[in-house]
């Protein structure tokens, strides 16, 4: 059942009695532990207390610094971090959502992650590793379709948002719940980064050019919680193909 009123989908999405699906608990450093120990997929006290771990990460950022084609990336060193690799992230961005069977590439990618983040398999790595997972996919199929349509970001986020389904309890069910008019979510599981998301976006958009006429398949009209990627073209020798996106460099650089 997809819930697509928008009143009705602010409705759910403000009430505690509709919480999001639960998942099992889970040891280890795989896919199934990272799920276990983020915000994401919690309620309550704990999806609080778990929360304030991300804000608190994220309010060390100014959003207008994140700057760099790989958004995971770019976050992870304006957090201090390095060596995280954007295939890493990618792997487990690939099965995050709970009805998706984690791979070992996926757990492997976790247990990676993990070690650049300092290497202790606990909340304050989840933490991090939540918001890096959480950036990559969406802020690239944004910059994507802002591109492709020669829009602006804010535009995108209006019409063809990139995130278009979630899922919450509602009475014992399991209902989908369309985000076409609430793209950062509402209520206690709102994005707690869409400053930062739309700061990454615009800063992409703006230092890259788009080769309309080799420009892979849309995307962003799929769900994120349902990613479908499709064959994309070979890039010519100035361009870059990154994540199955086709950018022409600006001078070389980023930003």
């Amino acid at each position: 059942m997809v819930i697509d009123d928008p009143g009705e989908v602010l409705a759910i999405l403000t009430d505690d009695g509709c919480p999001v699906p639960p998942v099992p608990a889970a040891a280890g450093t795989g896919v199934a532990w990272l799920r276990a120990h983020v915000v994401r997929f919690s309620s309550g006290t704990e999806h609080r207390r778990r929360r304030a771990l991300a804000e608190a990460r994220l309010a060390r950022v100014a959003p207008e610094r994140l700057r760099g084609p790989e958004p995971a990336v770019a976050l992870a060193e304006a957090l201090g971090l390095q060596g995280i690799r954007a295939a890493a992230v990618a792997a487990v961005a690939g099965v995050y959502q709970p009805w998706h069977e984690p791979t070992p590439e996926a757990d492997a990618a976790v247990a990676e992650l993990a070690g650049a983040c300092g290497g202790a398999a606990d909340k304050d790595t989840a933490a991090t590793i939540c918001l890096l997972v959480q950036a990559h996919q969406a802020t690239h199929d944004l910059v994507t379709t802002t591109l492709r349509a020669g829009t602006t970001v804010a535009e995108t986020l209006r019409t063809d948002p990139p995130v278009r389904r979630t899922r919450r309890l509602r009475g014992g069910r399991v209902v989908e719940v369309d985000l076409g008019t609430q793209p950062f979510g509402a209520g206690a599981h709102a994005c707690p980064g869409r400053a930062h998301a739309i700061a990454l976006a615009e800063n992409i958009v703006a230092a890259c050019s788009h080769d309309g006429t080799k420009v892979a398949a849309h995307r962003a009209t799929h769900p994120a919680t349902h990613p479908a990627a499709r064959p994309a073209p070979a890039p010519p020798a100035d361009h870059a193909l990154r994540d199955g996106q086709i950018y022409r460099w600006v001078g070389g650089k980023v930003g």
